[in-house]
């Protein structure tokens, strides 16, 4: 069940750009405030790093993008996905841990 922390942080689909860009801003400022946490990714082989910072070095963004976050009361678990090039994707709760 959604604590008075994540309440308010609800299953939407993304219908732009700007929703997009406000999605990752609010995910950011909640993660800054404590109220979030980010879920680390796996980690990447040294090669898969070396590729990858090479590619954000050229100025290239990834096609699509996928970060989750974990509410630090109540354990529920976020995930934002978006295609990059056209804002299509999402803000989901996946529940609780």
């Amino acid at each position: 069940m959604p604590c008075d922390e994540c309440r308010e942080l609800t299953s939407h689909a993304f219908r732009s750009m700007d929703d997009l860009v406000h999605a990752a801003r609010l995910a950011a400022e909640e993660t800054e405030r404590g109220a979030l946490s980010r879920i680390a990714a796996e980690p990447l082989s040294q090669s898969e790093q070396a590729a990858l910072d090479s590619s954000l070095a050229s100025g290239a963004l990834p096609g699509t993008i996928r970060y989750r976050f974990r509410c630090n009361v109540c354990g529920d678990r976020f995930t934002l996905h978006a295609d990059t090039r056209t804002g299509a994707g999402g803000w989901t709760r996946d529940g609780v841990e």
